[in-house]
């Protein structure tokens, strides 16, 4: 990553693949954002291995939409939703990193008030506002029953004992010194982020849990509101068991997280392999006679047996695992990263 100077404000920044035809409205919403004179901020696309016109297109849009904010558009060869967002962060200039998916249409106020949120508490390491589905073409009679899936709807369902333990990627936004923090301890992710077709995308769970886990707070505004944008490929029922299958993949080490997080001692036992089988097993046949959601005996299925495959594959690395989840914990009472963090933010 590039060494550079961290600077109060704000960076954008606009992952795109393949993305000439949803960039029209996210351009157009992000042209609208009603910010303050004082307020210093840049966008910033990353062109992630586009094969279609995507930065030519950008350029054009945004040339057109005649907004004296400069769009910075930098390349990332490297396939991947994580690849492209470490590019962007790579690149960023500023104290706050906002990140808007390509098929986001972020209201107004949604940077400035984002900016407001970080600066009210410094205790803050990410913020996130609420997604309002778009359909292309008719809402799945399902849909309602599972919008969380989808980037859709309050965040409030994540929260635990007073404490908001996740945030969804779209909308999210980082405070640049807390990421700086987390991996200077040594962190290293576990979750991957999409990659092509491949559907698993708990990168940002872990991210936020980890923030959790050092200290820092999550927020959540229900003011803050963007429209995601969902195709119709995205609405049928084929491409949804697939997603949940992906969350099943990823389940076993976002709950390994969660054993850390929560104060409740029956999650805190998973921490041991064996009992996070005993459990899973359990768990798959009790949802196959109650699924806990409607429609949703197939889909749990299929997310639960996904879940111990996985589960096994991490079997021989749990322990280190475990050992590698702990210690994130209570970074911030660190001195060594505490000096580290008074010095990155004398910018």
């Amino acid at each position: 990553m590039k060494n550079v100077a961290i600077r109060k404000g704000v960076s954008l920044i606009i992952c795109c693949y393949n993305s000439e035809k949803r960039l029209p409205e996210t351009l157009l919403a992000i042209s609208k954002q009603e910010v303050s004179p004082d307020l210093r901020w840049e966008i910033i696309l990353v062109d992630n291995a586009s094969t279609d016109n995507t930065a030519i297109l950008a350029n054009s849009i945004w040339n057109e939409l005649n907004n004296p904010v400069e769009l910075r558009i930098v390349k990332e060869s490297k396939p991947g939703l994580g690849n492209a967002r470490n590019k962007g962060i790579s690149e960023a200039l500023f104290s706050i990193l906002l990140f808007c998916d390509d098929d986001n249409w972020l209201s107004p106020n949604y940077l400035q008030d984002t900016y407001d949120i970080f600066e009210a508490d410094r205790n803050i390491a990410a913020s996130g506002g609420k997604g309002i589905p778009v359909f292309e073409t008719e809402k799945p009679y399902w849909f309602d029953e599972y919008a969380e899936a989808f980037a859709i709807g309050s965040q409030e369902i994540n929260r635990e004992d007073g404490r908001l333990l996740n945030l969804y990627g779209a909308g999210m936004a980082i405070r640049k010194t807390a990421l700086d923090q987390l991996f200077a301890s040594g962190f290293v992710p576990i979750m991957q982020g999409r990659v092509g077709k491949k559907l698993t995308s708990s990168e940002d769970t872990e991210l936020t849990y980890a923030f959790v886990l050092m200290g820092y707070k999550l927020h959540y505004s229900k003011d803050l509101t963007f429209f995601h944008y969902l195709p119709a490929g995205r609405l049928q029922l084929d491409y949804f068991k697939r997603l949940f299958t992906a969350f099943g993949v990823d389940g076993p080490v976002r709950n390994l997280y969660y054993a850390h997080i929560s104060e409740r001692s029956f999650h805190k036992r998973i921490k041991n392999w064996n009992i996070h089988l005993m459990l899973s097993i359990i768990r798959l046949f009790k949802y196959l006679v109650i699924p806990p959601k409607k429609y949703g005996r197939s889909l749990y299925f299929g997310w639960n047996i996904a879940y111990i495959r996985q589960l096994f594959a991490i079997r021989s690395n749990y322990t280190a695992l475990n050992e590698n989840i702990s210690r994130i914990k209570n970074i911030l009472k660190s001195k060594l990263y505490a000096k580290e963090k008074s010095h990155l933010e004398s910018y």
